[in-house]
């Protein structure tokens, strides 16, 4: 095979591998791999194209008939040839780099555990970010998949469980470190929301009580409270019952995390869900701040007129977004029930957008009221996600025309209500007990909030931590780990990318990073998407050969194992 340089009509270059072969007596050419245009390749290197000459003029000159070979073997592959992933190396680096290897072999030290733990989270990691399945599935396809002698039968998938479970924390605490030294990590701004998992299940237990369902679903759920850092990189989780609210998980979390990281103050980030009184005492008593939004429907009266005050707001040129702070007094309460003086600064903020989005949703609510307001059996049957508010329903005797409640019941649509509703449209609220920050500092630190829903969605869609295939809580609690870890690790991997591609596309580009084995441990490399060109590149590595060695893919493991990151 040899280097040969194709000129277009457009004028371009085109760099092509190309083989000589006969057919019927005659000498003839075909490509093997379109390498790209001479000025793509010469771009950081203008000597990158004689480079690929004399490398592949080496070869062919060589003892070593290795590229002839993959080439006839090549016109072989069928469906019955292995298929192996190789993304993961990239995977596999990063579970190094959180030190759980080394952690996996501490435990393993001190037990009789006659399999490789290692191995079991490395297998389950990796095939909940690639190919989330069930732990048996994750067992019988899993040890095939990769390039990893993973020797694991199902029994000791389940007994890994186990172990996971009860180190649970001792792998947060060796993530952290890890994170703290390679990536800077502060844990003086965390970020905190709820989320539910639902089972599909019957019968509830100490743990999969039925509760308020984020899918709105009647099934047993379990709650997970998530911490982040700045950076949107997991720090923990804690697991409550299905049936506790969301609010009332806030103050367990956070006194774990605090004992934990030790952390002098901590400015708890949230959203209006977990801002309420008590909650707000409790962080504050412990010499901690925060950062929360605030429902403006449900604020006082005082501090609705305040908002609507025309005075101190700075508007934006176009006029479709202003903003304006101020500082009031609070009484919050504290832990042992006292009510405190507190300074929260204020920040209203106000958009056209946000305007219309709200008023569309209830011009719509309010369309559906319409249309069932004159069969009222029918409404009560329908009521939900908002409707009764905007509703009055009186009974009416038709033959006094007055109030009777043995009689049909009529319905109207509360026309101040509506109107106190529609005044607020575009409004919403940040409170904070840092009054120090500036209006753009605040705004800033509540916007990384929408890491941790993102890390949800993660968790959810992406690597599937739903549906759960395992019943005892032990399980259920080494099951949520693993998703964590490879959340973890999935993030890493967008910070490493410099955040220019999602944890979705991270995950689809290393799905696409196969080898499909051509016969006497010679593969052929699947064409891999930018995704992993990237990674390639950030490593420093080179790997344009299209047919490799099972030796050569080792070793392009090891040096992915082996290189060093620097935190820019």
């Amino acid at each position: 095979m040899f280097i040969r340089r194709i000129k277009r009509a457009n004028g371009q270059v085109s760099i092509v591998l190309v083989e000589g072969y006969r057919e019927n007596g005659k000498v003839k050419q075909r490509t093997v791999e379109y390498l790209g245009t001479e000025s793509e390749l010469t771009k950081n290197d203008p000597e990158a194209v004689n480079k690929l000459i004399n490398k592949y003029k080496k070869a062919q000159n060589s003892k070593d008939a290795f590229i002839k070979l993959t080439i006839n073997l090549a016109e072989k592959i069928s469906d019955e040839n292995t298929v192996r992933n190789y993304g993961y190396f990239y995977l596999d680096k990063m579970f190094i780099e959180l030190g759980l290897d080394k952690l996996c072999d501490e435990i393993q030290s001190g037990s009789k555990i006659e399999y490789s733990l290692k191995d079991c989270l490395k297998l389950m990691c990796f095939m909940r970010a690639l190919k989330p399945s069930s732990k048996k599935t994750c067992q019988e396809k899993g040890c095939d998949y990769f390039f990893e002698d993973f020797n694991l039968r199902l029994e000791h998938m389940y007994k890994s469980l186990t172990l996971f479970d009860e180190n649970k924390q001792n792998f947060v605490d060796r993530i952290h470190s890890s994170l703290c030294e390679k990536y800077n990590r502060k844990t003086d701004i965390l970020y905190y929301d709820v989320t539910n998992y639902f089972f599909e299940i019957d019968a509830e237990d100490d743990l999969r009580k039925k509760g308020c369902s984020k899918e709105h679903r009647p099934l047993p759920i379990v709650q997970m409270g998530l911490f982040i850092d700045n950076q949107g990189l997991p720090v923990d989780y804690y697991l409550y019952e299905g049936n506790q609210n969301d609010c009332t998980t806030l103050k367990p979390s956070f006194e774990k995390i605090k004992k934990t990281y030790k952390a002098d103050k901590v400015i708890i980030t949230a959203d209006k869900g977990l801002n309420n009184g008590p909650n707000l005492g409790y962080i504050l008593s412990n010499g901690n701040g925060y950062i929360v939004s605030q429902k403006i429907r449900g604020a006082s009266k005082a501090l609705k007129d305040e908002i609507l005050n025309e005075n101190g707001w700075h508007t934006n040129l176009s006029g479709d977004f202003k903003f304006k702070e101020f500082n009031r007094t609070i009484d919050v309460e504290a832990p042992d029930g006292q009510k405190i003086k507190h300074e929260q600064k204020v920040v209203c903020i106000w958009s056209k957008k946000y305007q219309l989005k709200e008023k569309s949703a209830r011009d719509a609510l309010l369309e559906k009221i319409t249309l069932l307001a004159n069969d009222p059996t029918k409404f009560k049957q329908s009521c939900h996600k908002g409707m009764r508010k905007y509703i009055e329903e009186v009974t009416v005797d038709k033959s006094t025309g007055k109030e009777n409640k043995s009689v049909k019941v009529s319905t109207s649509l509360n026309y101040e209500k509506i109107a106190k509703d529609e005044a607020l449209d575009g409004y919403y609220l940040i409170v904070t007990s840092e009054t120090e920050l500036s209006l753009s500092e605040v705004i800033e630190k509540y916007r990384g909030l929408w890491r941790i829903e993102q890390s949800f969605r993660i968790t959810k869609s992406d690597i599937h931590g739903r549906p759960i295939f395992v019943r005892t809580q032990e399980h259920i609690n080494a099951h949520f780990l693993t998703c964590f870890i490879t959340l973890t690790i999935l993030r890493m991997l967008e910070i490493r990318l410099n955040r220019k591609y999602s944890a979705k596309s991270i995950i689809d580009g290393l799905n696409s990073a196969f080898a499909v084995d051509i016969g006497k441990d010679i593969y052929q490399i699947n064409r891999r998407d930018e995704v992993v060109d990237e990674l390639d590149k950030l490593y420093g590595l080179d790997f344009l050969n299209r047919y490799v060695r099972k030796e050569n893919l080792a070793i392009h493991h090891s040096e992915i194992i082996n290189s060093v990151y620097t935190t820019p």
